[in-house]
């Protein structure tokens, strides 16, 4: 999973867990997501098609006027790429929003 501010070009890397750790490195932070509601645009497809996908999702998000908050993108990585065929590998991009879209 990664996590992105685009304009204020802020990327994280993340995993999702089920409990919070009890010991983590010092150099890893363990954050509870506050979750929100979202628009899912799905790729399917190889992650050297993300750029581009991400891309038309930003326009897509443009042309129907769709109010965003400031909260972090995410591209949620489905499927394993190592037991998946790269045409087979599925990538949720969820971008922050107000409301919930028809």
């Amino acid at each position: 999973m990664s996590l992105y501010k685009v304009a204020a070009k802020i990327y994280r890397a993340g995993v999702s867990l089920a409990a919070a750790p009890i010991r983590l490195p010092q150099s890893v932070r363990y954050e509870q997501f506050q979750g929100g509601k979202y628009c899912r645009f799905v790729l399917t497809g190889p992650y050297s098609n993300l750029p581009a996908a991400s891309g038309r999702v930003f326009e897509i998000v443009a042309e129907r006027q769709i109010p965003l908050r400031d909260d972090y993108c995410i591209e949620h990585y489905v499927n394993d790429p190592r037991t998946t065929p790269e045409q087979q590998l599925t990538t949720e991009i969820l971008i922050p929003t107000m409301q919930t879209l028809p």
